[in-house]
């Protein structure tokens, strides 16, 4: 029974910081998050408003995440073919990780909290946290110091290396410059850091009370 438990809390580890990181990305495909970004995004000159872009840009968001959002994008007129292909990527990808979520997020609750032992509960909370702060770390550091790196190994990683890089006139491009990704990353890693944090310590509670 032991061992039994001792599995269940380590898988349990094992998913909190990819749940926890697909929770808070899937909170950002938002039009509150594409608004808040433009906000402070560093945007190259353009002769498209910056209303029109952000409504593009919107429209981009909206494309990954429906199929109505998709045929709105592809009968736009706005994208060439490499685009449409590009986003139908993104969008086989995010329907992957974000059903992933769905279907794991109520699994990992009901394995969590059959735990029942407040102490097994604040260790994988505290362990989970842990794993997912070495990720975060990485990222923010990255980040600094060679974003265009770890945006080209992660766009290599899931995408065919030749299929998403695209001119500078794209519409892609001109309404996702690489400082909106840059921030993107920066704001999205920051937020599971903070929710991490919250949930690191309340696991820290947990842990220490119940010794």
């Amino acid at each position: 029974m032991a061992s039994k438990k001792w599995a269940v809390s380590l898988l349990l580890i094992v998913l909190f910081p990819i749940l926890l990181t697909l929770l808070v990305v899937r909170l950002a495909f938002t039009d509150l998050f594409v608004e808040f970004l433009y906000k402070r995004v560093d945007l190259p000159p353009d002769p498209m408003p910056y209303e029109l872009r952000l409504s593009i840009a919107k429209l981009g968001l909206r494309s990954v995440l429906s199929d109505s959002g998709m045929e709105e994008f592809k009968s736009s007129g706005l994208f060439n073919e490499r685009e449409i292909k590009h986003m139908e990527d993104v969008k086989r990808l995010l329907s992957f990780f974000f059903g992933f979520l769905y279907i794991t997020l109520p699994i990992w609750l009901l394995g969590f909290f059959s735990l029942k032992n407040r102490k097994d509960m604040g260790k994988v909370l505290f362990f989970g946290g842990l794993l997912l702060e070495v990720f975060v770390l990485f990222v923010l550091i990255a980040s600094a110091v060679n974003y265009d790196w770890l945006f080209t190994a992660f766009h290599n990683l899931f995408f065919d290396p030749y299929s998403w890089r695209f001119r500078d006139e794209d519409m892609l491009l001109r309404v996702y410059p690489m400082d909106f990704w840059f921030k993107a990353t920066l704001y999205t890693a920051v937020g599971v850091f903070l929710v991490n944090l919250f949930l690191q310590t309340l696991g820290f509670i947990l842990w220490r009370r119940s010794s």
